[in-house]
Parts: structure tokens; C-alpha cells; sequence
């Protein structure tokens, strides 16, 4: 009797869940995880017994690491700051992120070093979002003595932060010649920055907005009204950074390779670290990682010559997120992402087979048919998590995820077609750039023709 990789996963969530929610002790639990570990190890040849002890073992892992992450060191911030808290911090430490610029503000976040108040000092730990005003430039690594006020955040910032400082005297910010970055981060914001600039100085102000968010996961310079229509319609995961867009980045980065006529294996190996820098570029959201996974399990298949499983892949993928942070489970961007492939996965063929959608003999009306019928699985698998969390129902999904998915994928190639053609030939960028503006306005209209249909959005 064996256990799946499915099954393994779901116990994993299930331990997770249950310590979110039922209070656990981190040492009983330790132990307990020991001693199931040795009782498999003695009885690796009982099937069912065994399967049992595993399942537990598994269960008890989910529960330890959650419970881990609620244990913070004694020199981590959260231990020195209050929610009012008048004074003033001296941080030593430097940037954790890439910094971002507006209105004449910058915000990082901040890994700190040493913490220095009331006149004593403090060895220090854990990150916190820094707003400075400022009009250098900052880049990730570089090493700063920061001064300022430090309070905990309000919930509109989330539970991933720990702090917030705010620093607005002039002089408050020291560089120090150190820099802790890492080169492969570095060069994925060096990428990263290099094709904003294209996109922002080839388009418009709004084509270039959604581009950026589309290509590169930032979704600050889109326009509320613009958002907010793309959600009426159920087409906002569109402009979040996923495994439709790993995938065509996946789809060029192997059409590439082939034109430059590296071999086979050459192709896969070199397309594996392409992938993981595009991922880092993109803030490494659970939905990018999912898919960067994924596709890194599916290129080591094709490496090996062996068949890939999507269920394994899908299962690991989860896995592999939530060993580093089992706090994602509990995001919306996670469960959202997991279920509507989940959903494609197991419902798709279902439906597939319930509509006898093989038996259409038209070959376009076939692929229509059986795009219908996924993104039908896909809503079918999120429609009860967006009702739960954003209180909406719109009916028109489906409909209108078949007409502006292709939409968005000539929006993506044509956006990476301008960026390489830009880096390459710039004479002939124009033409992807007027391609880009053209499918943007038609996608916009289109979304537009499809939240005024009657009752196409429905508030509960």
C-alpha cells in the first residue's frame, strides 16, 4: 500500500491547518515527530501500518513548522518596537528588496543588523518596510544607518511585516561601503529594471502599465478604474504574474535556444536558471514559484526522457512553498493559484468527458469548445474562495476568459518580442510597440463589453 505525493501533500496542509488554529506545544510535538520517525524506520516492511505512521509523521511535520515560524529569536525586532512609540531608532543594517520610488518617497524592506534606542544598543534581526524621503538612488544590498521612528503595522500592511520606519530628517540615511546582495538577485533587479525602462519609454503611460504588470508582476502603475473592471469580469489574475506568463517566458527561452541551435539537452539545462532569475525578477509571488516549479520538474522530465506527472509536480510545487513559508497557505494569492490549477487538473477531464467535447469533428470549434470547458473548470474550482473573500459572482467569467486570455497572450509575447527586439535591433521595435498599444485597447474594450452585460457582476 503506497502513499501518493498527493496524499502527503494534503496531510502536510492538514497539520498546517490544524496548529493555525488549535494551540500546540513546539517540544511534545518534536518528540512525537521523533519517535513516529523511528517507529517507520522499524517497520518500512508493514504496508499498512506504516502508511499510517507516515501520514502522521507528515501531519506532525506541517504542525512543527508552522508552530516554528510563531517562535522568533529574542533579538528580532517585533521585540523592541510598540504600536505608539515616540522614540527615535538608529538601524543598521541594509536593503532586502528592490527599492521602489513615488511621490517623492522610497520603500524597502530593510534587514536589520543592530538596533540602537534610549541610549544602548542592540544586536538585531528580522525585517522591516522602510519609507524613507529621499531623492538618491537605492539599490538592493547596499548596507545604511538609518534613523527614525519605528512602529508596528496596522493591519492594512499585512502580517508578513514586522515593522514599519519612517525616516524624514534630512541626513537620516548614511550609506556604508558594504553591499550583502546576492549576484543572482542583483542581476534579477538589473533585468528587471532594464526592461521597465524599455517598456515605459517605447508605450503610453496606461499600455505600459499593464504590460509591467503582465510581463513583470507590477501592478502599482494600473489605474484603480482599470482594476477594478478587470475584477468585475474575473480577468484580474491577467494582470498578476503566473504560470500562463512562466510559461510563454518558457515558450521563448526554449524557441531561442532552438535558433541558436544548442542541442537538446543544452536547451533545458540553460532554460532551468533562466526560469528561477525571471521568478526572482518578479518578486517570487507564490503563483510565479508554483509555476517556476513546475516547470523546472517538467524540464528535468523531458531531460531525463521520462513522462512528467502534473498532479507531482503541482503537489511538490506547494510543498516546496510551503516548507520556506507555511504561513502562505492561509494567502488568498496561494489558495487561488493552487485551486484554479488543481481545478484544471481533476475537473477539466471530467467535463470533457461529460460534454463529448472529442466528439466535435470541427477542429476550431473544438478548441473553443475545450477552452470553454477549462476555463469553466477554473471557475468552477475558485467561484466559492472569491465569494467567501470578496463577496462577488460574476457569471460572466467564463465567457469572458475566453476572449481576453488570447488576448493577454499576444499582449505578453508581443511585450517580450519588444523588450528583445528593443535590446537588439531598436530601429524595429516600433511595430511591437504599436502591436502592443493595439491589443491592449482591444482588450480593455473587451472587458468593458463584458461587465456591462447584464447581470454579469452580482455583490453579496
Amino acid at each position: 500500500m503506497k502513499l501518493n505525493l498527493a496524499e502527503l501533500g494534503f496531510y502536510f496542509c492538514g497539520g498546517i491547518v490544524f496548529t493555525h488554529f488549535i494551540r500546540i506545544s513546539f517540544w511534545p510535538a518534536y518528540f512525537l515527530a521523533f519517535t513516529l520517525l523511528l517507529a517507520c524506520v522499524f517497520l518500512v516492511g508493514k504496508n499498512f501500518i506504516f502508511k499510517i505512521l507516515f501520514a502522521c509523521l507528515i501531519f506532525i511535520l506541517g504542525c512543527l513548522l508552522l508552530k516554528n515560524t510563531y517562535i522568533l529569536p529574542q533579538s528580532h525586532i517585533s521585540r523592541f518596537i510598540f504600536y505608539k512609540n515616540n522614540s527615535v531608532y538608529t538601524a543598521r543594517g541594509f536593503i532586502n528588496s528592490q527599492p521602489y520610488s513615488k511621490d517623492g518617497r522610497i520603500s524597502f524592506m530593510f534587514a536589520t543588523q543592530e538596533l540602537q534606542f534610549n541610549d544602548s544598543n542592540y544586536k538585531c534581526s528580522g525585517d522591516i518596510l522602510v519609507q524613507l524621503k529621499d531623492t538618491r538612488a537605492f539599490s538592493y544590498g547596499e548596507a545604511l544607518i538609518l534613523r527614525g521612528n519605528i512602529h508596528r503595522p496596522f493591519k492594512l500592511y499585512g502580517k508578513n511585516i514586522s515593522a514599519i520606519m519612517r525616516v524624514s530628517m534630512p541626513g537620516s540615511a548614511v550609506r556604508l561601503a558594504k553591499n550583502y546582495g546576492q549576484p543572482v538577485r542583483k542581476f534579477a533587479f538589473y533585468l528587471k529594471d532594464r526592461i521597465e525602462s524599455i517598456i515605459y519609454r517605447k508605450l503610453p503611460p496606461l499600455t505600459a502599465s499593464i504590460l509591467d504588470a503582465m510581463v513583470l508582476g507590477e501592478k502599482r502603475g494600473i489605474p484603480a478604474q482599470v482594476y477594478d473592471a478587470m475584477v468585475k469580469s474575473g480577468t484580474v489574475h491577467i494582470l498578476v504574474v503566473s504560470g500562463f506568463n512562466v510559461g510563454i517566458v518558457a515558450f521563448m527561452i526554449m524557441l531561442l535556444l532552438k535558433v541558436l541551435r544548442l542541442t537538446r539537452a543544452l536547451r533545458y539545462i540553460t532554460a532551468i536558471p533562466c526560469l528561477v532569475i525571471y521568478c526572482l525578477a518578479t518578486g517570487a509571488s507564490p503563483p510565479v514559484v508554483r509555476a517556476t516549479v513546475m516547470a523546472i520538474f517538467f524540464l528535468t522530465g523531458f531531460l531525463l526522457r521520462r513522462e512528467p506527472d502534473v498532479r507531482n509536480s503541482l503537489t511538490l510545487s506547494a510543498l516546496f512553498i510551503l516548507w520556506i513559508n507555511p504561513r502562505e497557505l492561509f494567502s488568498i494569492s496561494f489558495q487561488l493559484s493552487f485551486v484554479s490549477v488543481a481545478a484544471i487538473i481533476f475537473l477539466y477531464p471530467q467535463l470533457k468527458a461529460f460534454f463529448k467535447a472529442e466528439a466535435i469533428k470541427v477542429r476550431p470549434l473544438r478548441f473553443i469548445a475545450e477552452g470553454c470547458l477549462v476555463s469553466l473548470s477554473a471557475w468552477l474550482g475558485t467561484c466559492g474562495f472569491i465569494l467567501y473573500y470578496f463577496k462577488i459572482l460574476s457569471p460572466v467569467t467564463v465567457l469572458a476568459n475566453i476572449c481576453i486570455v488570447p488576448l493577454a497572450t499576444l499582449i505578453t509575447l508581443s511585450g517580450f518580442s519588444l523588450v528583445v527586439i528593443t535590446l537588439i535591433f531598436p530601429a524595429l521595435a516600433g511595430p511591437f510597440a504599436w502591436a502592443n498599444e493595439l491589443f491592449v485597447v482591444l482588450l480593455l474594450k473587451t472587458n468593458n463589453f463584458f461587465i456591462h452585460l447584464p447581470y454579469a457582476c452580482l455583490y453579496l
